[in-house]
């Protein structure tokens, strides 16, 4: 379904990330993976999946750093990363969970880095190459962002206030970005629930539903590989798929 295309897949060391790399894998798509950790990036890369003969990799990369090494050779080689790629999925992020006031500035702005500011830069290194991967091949490129049910009004957690509201500025990039690129790249979003094997997962909150890891996994494919998704905001909550009502 996907063999001759490349995904460049960040937080892909676990998690989402790393589990949505064996499963695009398996649909025949060459991977790249972007973590800060080698350890784990070498264990998902063994699980990926060469049946259409793909060739896979990974770039170890702190995106802490993105922005003050913009324009260096460590950020030249995670640009190139996007050479014949025709799939972002913009999924690494952190959390600290704790309350806002009890926060470190220092903490905040890393969240900020990872969660809103990462997914931007690296989509704007994207949208050209994968311009040139549409004219060339025909084929429309994806850009999916991995956001969060805590980025809807109503769903909170105690102690992730930052993190909510980049998830939610991750929605308004996504629908401006779609805008932007008129239909020359799809650009969508996935809310999941909490997903137990991440980080935020591991809260154990009942604020929102657990999901299971392949429910979202699932719901990512969909969107990945179905043309017919642009500018949607999909809930993965485990109660089936379905968009988001958005409201002008």
């Amino acid at each position: 379904m996907l063999a001759g295309q490349r995904a460049v897949i960040t937080g892909a060391s676990k998690g989402i990330g790393s589990a949505l790399a064996v499963r695009l894998s398996q649909l025949g798509c060459a991977i790249t993976m972007v973590s800060r950790n080698e350890a784990l990036l070498s264990d998902t890369l063994d699980k990926l999946s060469t049946d259409s003969d793909q060739k896979h990799d990974y770039v170890v990369y702190d995106l802490l750093k993105l922005m003050r090494e913009a324009g260096t050779s460590r950020t030249d080689e995670l640009s190139k990363t996007f050479d014949e790629s025709s799939i972002l999925v913009n999924c690494a992020g952190v959390a600290n969970h704790n309350l806002l006031y009890k926060l470190s500035n220092e903490a905040v702005a890393d969240t900020l880095q990872v969660n809103l500011l990462s997914p931007i830069l690296l989509s704007k290194m994207a949208i050209m190459p994968m311009i040139k991967y549409l004219r060339k091949t025909k084929v429309v490129p994806s850009i999916l962002n991995i956001s969060s049910m805590l980025s809807l009004s109503g769903v909170t957690i105690g102690g992730t206030t930052p993190y909510a509201a980049l998830k939610s500025g991750l929605l308004g990039f996504t629908q401006s970005l779609l805008n932007e690129l008129g239909g020359k790249v799809r650009v969508n979003a996935v809310l999941p629930g909490l997903v137990p094997e991440t980080e935020m997962g591991k809260t154990g909150s009942k604020s929102l539903p657990q999901v299971p890891l392949a429910d979202v996994i699932e719901t990512c494919e969909k969107v990945i590989t179905g043309s017919e998704y642009n500018g949607d905001l999909i809930v993965a909550d485990g109660k089936g798929f379905r968009k988001l009502e958005q409201t002008y």
